[in-house]
Parts: C-alpha cells; structure tokens; sequence
C-alpha cells in the first residue's frame, strides 16, 4: 500500500497559514521587604506587571529595559527569564498571545517612580497576596510562578485560559 504524499505548499501559502502571536515582556521588581511593584493602567480592571508588547526589532528582554524605563522612569537591565506565558485568544485578542517575565531585582520602595501621563494611572508596592488578587486570573498565575522560579532558579511555563498580555 502506498501512502499518498500532499504536495508541499509555496512558502508564502505556508508561511500565511501558521498561526500568529501577540509578544509581550515584564518586569517583576521587588522591594528589600518581598512587595511587588505593580502598576494600574486606566484601559484595564486589573493591575498589571510594568511591561508592555515587543516592538519590531528588539527581544524581549530590551522591550522589559525599555518598558522600565517608559513607565517608571526607572533604569535595569533584565536578569534571569522566571516565565513564559501562553494566553489563548478571547475576545478582542484574535491571537494567542506570549508573556516573557523578568527578574529585574530588588529596588528601594522610596525609589521615585514616574508614570506616563495618559498610559497608567498609578503604582503600588504590594504584598503577594495583595498581588496575585489585583494582578487578576490572567496575570496572578505569572506572579506565582516567576517567584517560585526565583526560589530555585528554573524558568516556568504559564498556560492560562484567559486572553491578555
């Protein structure tokens, strides 16, 4: 019996039929007392990690530094990927979507923090626990993972079922 072999599709076909995904990259910093620094953006319910969607021609770990900088003010270089994260499409996100977060080390809380007038409306040093409620179903199991991976120093991988960066 022979099997029948499907012509290989031109390249261009090929390419257009695989699917897309939305990239992201975060920064998970933290105080000297273990809080997080989150941030409130006004086009969201939920808190968020500072970060933001990798532009063309940077890797995910320059888009963490320039987020950094973008909406805090505040200057790092990213340190060791925690976790990568899968969303699937939902709603107003017609692609899935993947979250690369980053280890961006211990900062003062009085560090001055200055945000993008227009972009978010305010930050916070919160606890986990404070934490993982605000950051919401999408974000929280990133927070949760990226500590456990810096407590034994192996990347995790997320899968959550809802949508968003």
């Amino acid at each position: 019996m022979s099997q029948e072999i499907e012509p290989l599709l031109p390249r261009e076909v090929w390419l257009a039929s695989l699917p897309r995904v939305f990239a992201a990259a975060g920064c998970l910093i933290r105080d000297p007392e273990g809080r997080v620094l989150i941030v409130k953006a006004g086009y969201r319910p939920d808190w968020q990690f500072v970060g933001g969607t990798v532009d063309l021609g940077e890797d995910a770990a320059q888009c963490a530094g320039r987020e950094l900088l973008e909406e805090t003010g505040l200057t790092g270089e990213a340190g060791a990927l925690l976790t990568v994260a899968w969303t699937h499409p939902v709603g107003d996100m017609p692609h899935p979507a993947v979250h690369f977060l980053f280890d961006f080390g211990t900062i003062p809380a009085d560090s001055p923090v200055t945000l993008p007038a227009g972009e978010l409306d305010a930050y916070r040093w919160a606890t986990t626990e404070e934490a993982l409620t605000l950051l919401g179903p999408t974000r929280a199991p990133r927070l949760a993972a990226g500590l456990e991976a810096l407590a034994d120093g192996r990347t995790r991988m997320v899968t959550t079922p809802a949508g968003g960066f």
